[in-house]
Protein backbone atom coordinates (compact mmCIF):
# COMPACT_ATOMS: atom_id res chain seq x y z
CA UNK A 1 0.00 0.00 0.00
CA UNK A 2 1.31 3.35 -0.82
CA UNK A 3 2.63 5.30 1.89
CA UNK A 4 0.63 8.71 2.47
CA UNK A 5 1.68 10.98 5.96
CA UNK A 6 -1.45 12.43 7.24
CA UNK A 7 0.27 15.23 7.46
CA UNK A 8 0.84 15.56 3.40
CA UNK A 9 -3.33 14.48 3.62
CA UNK A 10 -4.15 17.32 5.94
CA UNK A 11 -2.53 19.60 3.31
CA UNK A 12 -4.23 18.36 0.55
CA UNK A 13 -7.97 18.85 2.65
CA UNK A 14 -7.61 22.47 1.82
CA UNK A 15 -7.80 22.08 -1.85
CA UNK A 16 -10.62 19.31 -1.32
CA UNK A 17 -12.79 21.59 0.89
CA UNK A 18 -15.54 22.51 -1.57
CA UNK A 19 -16.13 19.33 -3.71
CA UNK A 20 -15.78 17.68 0.06
CA UNK A 21 -18.35 19.35 1.88
CA UNK A 22 -20.92 18.76 -0.93
CA UNK A 23 -19.83 15.15 -1.18
CA UNK A 24 -20.50 14.52 2.56
CA UNK A 25 -23.85 16.94 2.77
CA UNK A 26 -25.82 13.29 1.51
CA UNK A 27 -23.38 10.26 2.94
CA UNK A 28 -25.85 8.29 1.07
CA UNK A 29 -25.31 9.04 -2.18
CA UNK A 30 -23.24 6.50 -3.81
CA UNK A 31 -21.23 8.71 -6.29
CA UNK A 32 -20.49 10.88 -3.25
CA UNK A 33 -16.82 9.18 -3.85
CA UNK A 34 -15.23 6.88 -6.07
CA UNK A 35 -12.01 5.28 -5.81
CA UNK A 36 -9.84 7.37 -8.12
CA UNK A 37 -10.21 10.27 -5.05
CA UNK A 38 -9.33 8.24 -1.94
CA UNK A 39 -5.99 8.00 -0.30
CA UNK A 40 -4.17 5.16 1.43
CA UNK A 41 -2.72 5.19 4.44
CA UNK A 42 -0.36 2.82 5.94
CA UNK A 43 -1.87 0.62 8.60
CA UNK A 44 -5.22 2.02 7.64
CA UNK A 45 -7.02 -1.07 6.71
CA UNK A 46 -9.71 -3.26 6.70
CA UNK A 47 -10.18 -6.79 7.14
CA UNK A 48 -13.65 -9.20 6.81
CA UNK A 49 -15.43 -10.57 9.78
CA UNK A 50 -16.93 -13.68 9.73
CA UNK A 51 -19.73 -15.22 7.52
CA UNK A 52 -22.94 -13.12 7.87
CA UNK A 53 -25.41 -16.10 8.29
CA UNK A 54 -29.10 -13.74 7.45
CA UNK A 55 -30.85 -17.13 9.09
CA UNK A 56 -29.17 -16.64 12.87
CA UNK A 57 -29.02 -12.39 12.99
CA UNK A 58 -30.48 -11.69 16.78
CA UNK A 59 -31.61 -7.93 15.73
CA UNK A 60 -31.70 -6.48 12.38
CA UNK A 61 -28.02 -5.88 12.85
CA UNK A 62 -24.28 -7.52 10.62
CA UNK A 63 -21.14 -7.04 11.15
CA UNK A 64 -18.96 -6.88 7.58
CA UNK A 65 -15.66 -6.09 8.57
CA UNK A 66 -13.39 -4.61 11.25
CA UNK A 67 -10.66 -1.38 10.70
CA UNK A 68 -7.39 -1.52 11.92
CA UNK A 69 -6.76 2.44 11.87
CA UNK A 70 -3.76 4.59 13.00
CA UNK A 71 -3.73 7.55 14.93
CA UNK A 72 -5.13 10.80 13.26
CA UNK A 73 -3.40 14.37 13.59
CA UNK A 74 -5.82 16.41 16.40
CA UNK A 75 -8.93 17.49 15.79
CA UNK A 76 -9.48 14.56 12.88
CA UNK A 77 -11.94 11.94 13.53
CA UNK A 78 -13.37 9.15 11.29
CA UNK A 79 -17.00 9.87 10.62
CA UNK A 80 -18.57 7.15 8.72
CA UNK A 81 -17.63 3.84 6.48
CA UNK A 82 -19.52 1.98 3.99
CA UNK A 83 -18.22 -0.66 1.77
CA UNK A 84 -19.10 -1.70 -2.02
CA UNK A 85 -20.05 -5.16 -2.52
CA UNK A 86 -19.49 -6.88 -6.08
CA UNK A 87 -20.85 -10.57 -6.57
CA UNK A 88 -17.24 -12.28 -6.93
CA UNK A 89 -18.75 -15.74 -8.68
CA UNK A 90 -20.99 -13.47 -10.96
CA UNK A 91 -20.75 -11.12 -13.83
CA UNK A 92 -23.19 -8.31 -15.05
CA UNK A 93 -24.11 -7.47 -11.47
CA UNK A 94 -23.73 -3.32 -10.82
CA UNK A 95 -21.88 -3.08 -7.52
CA UNK A 96 -23.87 -2.09 -4.34
CA UNK A 97 -22.88 -0.04 -1.83
CA UNK A 98 -23.34 -0.73 2.21
CA UNK A 99 -23.61 2.08 4.79
CA UNK A 100 -21.79 1.24 8.00
CA UNK A 101 -21.01 2.36 11.12
CA UNK A 102 -17.05 2.29 12.15
CA UNK A 103 -17.37 -0.74 13.38
CA UNK A 104 -18.22 -2.55 10.18
CA UNK A 105 -21.85 -2.84 11.31
CA UNK A 106 -24.78 -2.76 8.66
CA UNK A 107 -27.61 -1.40 10.37
CA UNK A 108 -30.22 -3.05 8.07
CA UNK A 109 -29.09 -6.38 7.49
CA UNK A 110 -32.33 -7.98 6.68
CA UNK A 111 -33.26 -5.70 3.78
CA UNK A 112 -30.06 -4.44 2.51
CA UNK A 113 -28.26 -7.35 2.34
CA UNK A 114 -30.94 -9.95 1.91
CA UNK A 115 -31.91 -7.46 -1.36
CA UNK A 116 -28.05 -8.07 -2.45
CA UNK A 117 -27.46 -11.44 -2.42
CA UNK A 118 -30.70 -12.19 -4.00
CA UNK A 119 -30.62 -10.02 -6.82
CA UNK A 120 -26.76 -11.54 -7.24
CA UNK A 121 -27.37 -15.17 -6.29
CA UNK A 122 -30.66 -16.12 -5.69
CA UNK A 123 -32.75 -17.37 -2.58
CA UNK A 124 -30.35 -20.66 -2.12
CA UNK A 125 -29.44 -20.23 1.67
CA UNK A 126 -25.57 -21.05 1.21
CA UNK A 127 -22.30 -19.09 1.71
CA UNK A 128 -21.79 -16.57 -1.15
CA UNK A 129 -19.17 -14.63 -1.54
CA UNK A 130 -18.71 -11.21 -2.72
CA UNK A 131 -15.50 -8.54 -3.17
CA UNK A 132 -15.69 -5.73 -1.25
CA UNK A 133 -14.34 -2.07 -0.68
CA UNK A 134 -13.78 -0.50 2.34
CA UNK A 135 -13.62 3.63 2.48
CA UNK A 136 -13.89 5.83 5.22
CA UNK A 137 -13.77 9.90 5.93
CA UNK A 138 -12.34 11.69 8.46
CA UNK A 139 -13.83 15.25 9.32
CA UNK A 140 -12.60 18.62 10.99
CA UNK A 141 -14.67 21.57 10.93
CA UNK A 142 -16.64 20.27 8.42
CA UNK A 143 -13.67 19.58 5.92
CA UNK A 144 -13.22 15.54 4.85
CA UNK A 145 -10.99 13.20 3.07
CA UNK A 146 -11.63 10.13 1.98
CA UNK A 147 -9.96 7.04 3.36
CA UNK A 148 -9.33 3.89 1.43
CA UNK A 149 -9.64 0.75 3.63
CA UNK A 150 -8.49 -1.64 1.01
CA UNK A 151 -10.78 -4.64 -0.08
CA UNK A 152 -11.83 -7.64 2.14
CA UNK A 153 -14.06 -10.56 1.21
CA UNK A 154 -17.59 -10.57 2.51
CA UNK A 155 -19.43 -13.77 2.65
CA UNK A 156 -23.36 -13.91 3.48
CA UNK A 157 -25.78 -16.29 3.24
CA UNK A 158 -29.57 -15.15 2.78
CA UNK A 159 -32.00 -15.59 4.65
CA UNK A 160 -34.30 -18.34 2.72
CA UNK A 161 -35.74 -22.05 4.68
CA UNK A 162 -34.30 -24.93 3.63
CA UNK A 163 -36.48 -26.50 0.03
CA UNK A 164 -35.85 -30.34 -0.46
CA UNK A 165 -36.32 -31.46 -4.13
CA UNK A 166 -39.17 -33.17 -3.42
CA UNK A 167 -42.38 -33.29 -1.18
CA UNK A 168 -44.88 -35.87 -1.23
CA UNK A 169 -48.54 -35.88 0.24
CA UNK A 170 -49.92 -38.09 2.89
CA UNK A 171 -53.23 -38.53 4.14
CA UNK A 172 -56.54 -39.61 3.46
CA UNK A 173 -55.58 -40.08 -1.03
CA UNK A 174 -53.35 -42.97 0.14
CA UNK A 175 -54.27 -44.51 3.22
CA UNK A 176 -52.13 -42.17 5.73
CA UNK A 177 -49.09 -44.19 3.94
CA UNK A 178 -46.01 -42.09 4.50
CA UNK A 179 -43.28 -43.77 2.48
CA UNK A 180 -46.26 -43.23 -0.35
CA UNK A 181 -44.74 -41.42 -3.41
CA UNK A 182 -47.70 -41.22 -5.58
CA UNK A 183 -48.84 -37.47 -5.12
CA UNK A 184 -45.85 -35.65 -5.50
CA UNK A 185 -45.47 -31.84 -5.08
CA UNK A 186 -43.75 -30.63 -8.00
CA UNK A 187 -42.17 -27.25 -9.16
CA UNK A 188 -41.46 -28.45 -12.49
CA UNK A 189 -38.19 -29.11 -12.21
CA UNK A 190 -37.11 -25.25 -11.58
CA UNK A 191 -34.93 -24.03 -8.87
CA UNK A 192 -36.95 -24.62 -5.95
CA UNK A 193 -35.33 -20.77 -4.87
CA UNK A 194 -36.15 -19.45 -8.21
CA UNK A 195 -39.54 -20.82 -8.36
CA UNK A 196 -40.56 -22.21 -4.54
CA UNK A 197 -44.48 -23.26 -5.93
CA UNK A 198 -44.83 -26.83 -5.41
CA UNK A 199 -48.20 -28.27 -7.10
CA UNK A 200 -50.00 -31.46 -7.08
CA UNK A 201 -53.30 -32.97 -8.68
CA UNK A 202 -54.60 -35.23 -6.53
CA UNK A 203 -57.37 -36.64 -8.53
CA UNK A 204 -61.03 -36.09 -6.13
CA UNK A 205 -61.99 -40.14 -7.16
CA UNK A 206 -59.45 -41.08 -4.88
CA UNK A 207 -60.30 -39.25 -2.05
CA UNK A 208 -62.81 -40.99 0.23
CA UNK A 209 -64.77 -37.37 2.03
CA UNK A 210 -62.81 -34.48 3.10
CA UNK A 211 -59.05 -34.32 1.71
CA UNK A 212 -56.73 -34.63 5.01
CA UNK A 213 -52.87 -34.69 4.70
CA UNK A 214 -49.52 -33.44 5.76
CA UNK A 215 -46.37 -33.66 3.32
CA UNK A 216 -43.34 -35.90 3.80
CA UNK A 217 -40.36 -34.30 2.28
CA UNK A 218 -38.01 -36.71 0.34
CA UNK A 219 -35.51 -36.59 3.49
CA UNK A 220 -38.53 -37.61 6.21
CA UNK A 221 -40.66 -40.81 3.82
CA UNK A 222 -41.70 -43.65 6.17
CA UNK A 223 -40.95 -41.20 9.23
CA UNK A 224 -43.05 -38.52 11.13
CA UNK A 225 -40.17 -36.32 12.26
CA UNK A 226 -39.79 -34.36 9.49
CA UNK A 227 -43.80 -33.70 8.08
CA UNK A 228 -44.82 -30.21 7.02
CA UNK A 229 -48.02 -29.29 9.04
CA UNK A 230 -50.90 -26.95 9.67
CA UNK A 231 -50.12 -23.76 11.26
CA UNK A 232 -53.13 -23.89 13.82
CA UNK A 233 -52.24 -20.32 14.83
CA UNK A 234 -51.71 -18.64 11.16
CA UNK A 235 -54.43 -20.28 8.52
CA UNK A 236 -52.81 -20.47 5.38
CA UNK A 237 -49.25 -20.98 6.74
CA UNK A 238 -47.29 -24.27 7.56
CA UNK A 239 -45.01 -25.49 10.11
CA UNK A 240 -42.43 -28.36 9.78
CA UNK A 241 -40.83 -30.92 12.08
CA UNK A 242 -44.47 -32.34 12.32
CA UNK A 243 -45.26 -29.37 14.78
CA UNK A 244 -48.57 -28.66 13.41
CA UNK A 245 -52.22 -30.07 13.00
CA UNK A 246 -53.51 -31.79 9.53
CA UNK A 247 -54.51 -30.00 6.51
CA UNK A 248 -57.84 -30.21 5.90
CA UNK A 249 -59.86 -29.37 2.76
CA UNK A 250 -63.71 -30.17 2.68
CA UNK A 251 -65.18 -32.26 -0.35
CA UNK A 252 -66.63 -30.15 -3.08
CA UNK A 253 -69.58 -31.89 -5.32
CA UNK A 254 -68.68 -32.51 -8.57
CA UNK A 255 -65.10 -31.96 -8.39
CA UNK A 256 -62.66 -33.54 -10.47
CA UNK A 257 -59.18 -33.01 -8.32
CA UNK A 258 -58.43 -30.90 -6.32
CA UNK A 259 -55.04 -28.87 -6.79
CA UNK A 260 -53.21 -28.61 -3.70
CA UNK A 261 -50.08 -25.69 -4.06
CA UNK A 262 -47.37 -24.93 -1.64
CA UNK A 263 -45.29 -21.78 -1.12
CA UNK A 264 -41.59 -23.35 0.18
CA UNK A 265 -40.47 -19.58 0.32
CA UNK A 266 -43.09 -17.85 2.08
CA UNK A 267 -44.33 -21.14 3.71
CA UNK A 268 -47.59 -20.98 2.64
CA UNK A 269 -50.58 -23.64 1.55
CA UNK A 270 -54.24 -23.84 -0.46
CA UNK A 271 -56.12 -26.01 -1.95
CA UNK A 272 -58.49 -25.72 -4.66
CA UNK A 273 -61.19 -28.03 -6.11
CA UNK A 274 -60.98 -28.57 -10.03
CA UNK A 275 -63.61 -29.20 -12.12
CA UNK A 276 -62.25 -29.17 -16.03
CA UNK A 277 -64.65 -27.75 -18.67
CA UNK A 278 -65.00 -29.12 -21.92
CA UNK A 279 -62.95 -26.32 -23.46
CA UNK A 280 -60.28 -23.76 -23.17
CA UNK A 281 -59.38 -20.98 -25.43
CA UNK A 282 -55.49 -20.00 -27.08
CA UNK A 283 -55.62 -16.28 -27.95
CA UNK A 284 -52.74 -14.08 -29.51
CA UNK A 285 -51.41 -12.28 -32.11
CA UNK A 286 -52.40 -14.70 -34.33
CA UNK A 287 -56.03 -13.63 -33.75
CA UNK A 288 -55.06 -9.90 -33.41
CA UNK A 289 -55.88 -10.58 -30.10
CA UNK A 290 -59.48 -10.82 -30.36
CA UNK A 291 -61.23 -14.21 -31.65
CA UNK A 292 -60.04 -17.10 -29.99
CA UNK A 293 -59.70 -20.92 -30.88
CA UNK A 294 -60.80 -23.68 -28.93
CA UNK A 295 -58.83 -26.53 -27.35
CA UNK A 296 -60.69 -29.68 -26.51
CA UNK A 297 -60.27 -32.00 -23.12
CA UNK A 298 -59.09 -35.01 -24.50
CA UNK A 299 -58.56 -37.35 -21.69
CA UNK A 300 -60.53 -36.30 -18.48
CA UNK A 301 -57.53 -35.25 -16.76
CA UNK A 302 -56.80 -31.59 -17.69
CA UNK A 303 -55.04 -32.10 -21.15
CA UNK A 304 -56.54 -30.00 -23.96
CA UNK A 305 -55.18 -30.20 -27.28
CA UNK A 306 -55.69 -27.81 -30.13
CA UNK A 307 -54.36 -26.16 -33.16
CA UNK A 308 -53.11 -22.92 -34.73
CA UNK A 309 -50.80 -21.18 -37.04
CA UNK A 310 -49.20 -18.83 -34.14
CA UNK A 311 -46.83 -16.10 -35.36
CA UNK A 312 -45.29 -14.59 -32.30
CA UNK A 313 -47.05 -13.98 -28.69
CA UNK A 314 -50.00 -16.31 -27.31
CA UNK A 315 -52.05 -16.90 -23.60
CA UNK A 316 -54.75 -19.59 -23.16
CA UNK A 317 -57.81 -18.51 -21.00
CA UNK A 318 -60.74 -20.72 -19.47
CA UNK A 319 -63.86 -18.83 -21.38
CA UNK A 320 -63.93 -17.40 -24.65
CA UNK A 321 -65.88 -14.32 -23.85
CA UNK A 322 -63.36 -12.66 -20.67
CA UNK A 323 -60.33 -12.77 -19.49
CA UNK A 324 -61.22 -14.24 -16.02
CA UNK A 325 -58.82 -16.36 -14.63
CA UNK A 326 -55.94 -16.94 -18.05
CA UNK A 327 -52.88 -18.53 -18.56
CA UNK A 328 -49.21 -17.68 -19.32
CA UNK A 329 -45.81 -18.64 -18.90
CA UNK A 330 -44.67 -18.40 -15.78
CA UNK A 331 -41.54 -16.24 -15.76
CA UNK A 332 -39.81 -17.58 -12.35
CA UNK A 333 -40.41 -21.15 -14.32
CA UNK A 334 -38.73 -23.49 -16.71
CA UNK A 335 -40.40 -22.48 -20.83
CA UNK A 336 -43.71 -24.54 -20.89
CA UNK A 337 -44.63 -23.62 -17.43
CA UNK A 338 -48.09 -21.87 -16.82
CA UNK A 339 -49.42 -19.65 -14.06
CA UNK A 340 -52.35 -17.26 -13.41
CA UNK A 341 -50.99 -14.45 -11.99
CA UNK A 342 -47.88 -12.79 -12.91
CA UNK A 343 -47.39 -14.81 -16.00
CA UNK A 344 -45.64 -13.38 -19.41
CA UNK A 345 -47.24 -14.48 -22.66
CA UNK A 346 -45.98 -17.70 -24.36
CA UNK A 347 -44.04 -17.39 -27.22
CA UNK A 348 -42.55 -18.93 -30.71
CA UNK A 349 -39.67 -17.83 -32.41
CA UNK A 350 -41.10 -18.67 -35.86
CA UNK A 351 -44.51 -18.58 -37.38
CA UNK A 352 -45.99 -22.22 -38.28
CA UNK A 353 -48.52 -24.16 -37.66
CA UNK A 354 -48.72 -25.95 -33.99
CA UNK A 355 -50.22 -28.72 -32.21
CA UNK A 356 -50.81 -27.05 -28.77
CA UNK A 357 -50.78 -28.92 -25.40
CA UNK A 358 -52.11 -27.85 -22.33
CA UNK A 359 -52.12 -29.58 -19.32
CA UNK A 360 -53.97 -28.10 -16.10
CA UNK A 361 -53.48 -30.72 -13.64
CA UNK A 362 -49.31 -30.21 -14.93
CA UNK A 363 -49.55 -26.41 -15.51
CA UNK A 364 -47.34 -26.99 -18.33
CA UNK A 365 -47.95 -26.16 -21.90
CA UNK A 366 -46.21 -27.43 -25.13
CA UNK A 367 -46.14 -27.06 -28.98
CA UNK A 368 -45.84 -29.67 -31.75
CA UNK A 369 -44.89 -27.85 -35.17
CA UNK A 370 -46.72 -29.05 -38.22
CA UNK A 371 -44.05 -28.67 -40.82
CA UNK A 372 -46.67 -30.66 -43.48
CA UNK A 373 -49.88 -32.25 -44.07
CA UNK A 374 -50.86 -34.64 -46.65
CA UNK A 375 -53.49 -37.25 -47.76
CA UNK A 376 -52.35 -40.80 -47.36
CA UNK A 377 -54.57 -44.17 -47.85
CA UNK A 378 -55.82 -46.78 -50.83
CA UNK A 379 -57.82 -43.76 -52.34
CA UNK A 380 -54.30 -42.19 -53.04
CA UNK A 381 -52.85 -43.82 -56.47
CA UNK A 382 -54.14 -46.77 -55.91
CA UNK A 383 -52.01 -47.44 -53.03
CA UNK A 384 -53.65 -50.30 -50.64
CA UNK A 385 -50.66 -50.66 -48.82
CA UNK A 386 -50.84 -46.58 -47.57
CA UNK A 387 -46.87 -45.38 -48.45
CA UNK A 388 -47.87 -42.72 -50.63
CA UNK A 389 -48.87 -38.81 -49.54
CA UNK A 390 -49.91 -36.12 -51.77
CA UNK A 391 -48.77 -33.00 -50.23
CA UNK A 392 -51.58 -30.24 -49.15
CA UNK A 393 -50.89 -26.58 -49.26
CA UNK A 394 -51.85 -24.01 -46.62
CA UNK A 395 -54.33 -21.10 -47.91
CA UNK A 396 -53.13 -18.52 -45.73
CA UNK A 397 -56.60 -16.09 -46.45
CA UNK A 398 -58.81 -19.33 -46.19
CA UNK A 399 -56.85 -20.54 -43.04
CA UNK A 400 -56.98 -24.20 -44.08
CA UNK A 401 -55.38 -26.91 -46.15
CA UNK A 402 -56.20 -27.77 -49.62
CA UNK A 403 -55.92 -30.03 -52.53
CA UNK A 404 -57.08 -30.84 -55.78
CA UNK A 405 -56.01 -34.03 -57.27
CA UNK A 406 -57.35 -37.47 -58.79
CA UNK A 407 -58.40 -40.38 -56.35
CA UNK A 408 -59.35 -43.30 -56.90
CA UNK A 409 -62.42 -44.93 -54.81
CA UNK A 410 -61.01 -45.62 -51.14
CA UNK A 411 -60.31 -44.64 -48.08
CA UNK A 412 -57.58 -42.12 -46.49
CA UNK A 413 -56.55 -39.52 -43.76
CA UNK A 414 -55.33 -36.67 -43.38
CA UNK A 415 -51.62 -36.81 -41.62
CA UNK A 416 -49.02 -34.26 -40.40
CA UNK A 417 -45.35 -34.43 -40.84
CA UNK A 418 -45.08 -37.59 -43.05
CA UNK A 419 -45.49 -39.77 -40.16
CA UNK A 420 -47.19 -41.85 -37.85
CA UNK A 421 -46.60 -39.84 -34.86
CA UNK A 422 -49.42 -39.24 -33.23
CA UNK A 423 -50.94 -36.49 -35.44
CA UNK A 424 -54.04 -37.92 -37.71
CA UNK A 425 -57.14 -36.91 -38.49
CA UNK A 426 -59.97 -39.05 -39.10
CA UNK A 427 -63.78 -39.20 -38.58
CA UNK A 428 -66.65 -37.63 -39.83
CA UNK A 429 -66.10 -35.02 -42.65
CA UNK A 430 -67.90 -32.60 -40.08
CA UNK A 431 -65.91 -34.01 -36.88
CA UNK A 432 -62.57 -34.85 -37.46
CA UNK A 433 -60.43 -35.88 -34.42
CA UNK A 434 -56.66 -36.77 -34.08
CA UNK A 435 -56.68 -40.53 -34.71
CA UNK A 436 -60.27 -40.84 -35.65
CA UNK A 437 -61.83 -43.33 -38.47
CA UNK A 438 -60.53 -43.64 -42.38
CA UNK A 439 -62.69 -41.39 -43.97
CA UNK A 440 -64.06 -42.47 -47.55
CA UNK A 441 -64.08 -41.60 -51.20
CA UNK A 442 -66.89 -43.30 -52.87
CA UNK A 443 -65.77 -43.09 -57.03
CA UNK A 444 -63.16 -42.57 -58.54
CA UNK A 445 -62.86 -38.74 -59.88
CA UNK A 446 -61.02 -35.07 -59.45
CA UNK A 447 -61.43 -33.52 -56.08
CA UNK A 448 -60.97 -30.58 -54.28
CA UNK A 449 -60.02 -31.32 -50.62
CA UNK A 450 -59.96 -28.30 -47.59
CA UNK A 451 -59.08 -29.29 -44.44
CA UNK A 452 -59.38 -26.96 -41.40
CA UNK A 453 -57.54 -28.17 -38.11
CA UNK A 454 -59.31 -26.62 -34.94
CA UNK A 455 -59.49 -29.32 -32.04
CA UNK A 456 -60.87 -32.53 -31.74
CA UNK A 457 -64.57 -32.34 -32.52
CA UNK A 458 -64.80 -28.82 -34.31
CA UNK A 459 -61.66 -29.82 -36.77
CA UNK A 460 -63.49 -30.19 -40.08
CA UNK A 461 -62.96 -30.77 -43.72
CA UNK A 462 -64.67 -30.24 -47.49
CA UNK A 463 -64.46 -32.98 -50.08
CA UNK A 464 -65.76 -32.01 -53.27
CA UNK A 465 -65.88 -34.31 -56.54
CA UNK A 466 -64.81 -31.42 -59.46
Amino acid sequence: MKKISLYFLLALVGMLTTACNEDFKDWNDPQAWGPEEAIQIEGFSASAAQVVDLNALQNDSAKLFTLNTKDLPAGYVLDKARIVLAPAEVDGVAPSTVNTDLDGVCADAFNTLQTIVANSYGLRPVERPFNGHVYVDAMKDGQAVLIDAGPVTVFIVPQAPEIEDAYYITGTCNGWDNSNTDFELSNGGADPYENPEFTCMVPADKVDGDLNFKVTPKSGLGAWEKQLCNDDANPGKFVGNNAGGDFKFPAVAGAKFYKVTFNMLNMTWKVEALAFGDYIYEIGSNTSWSSVIPMKHTNGQGQYVGYAYLDSEFKFKPNADNWEGDWGQDPKGPEGTLVVDGEDNCKVDHAAWYMMTVDLSAMTWQLKEITAIGIIGSAVAHDSNWTTEFDMTYNASAKCWEITTDLNAGEFKFRANKAWDGLDWGGTPSALRNGGENLVIETDGNYTIKLYPICDGQSHCTIVKN
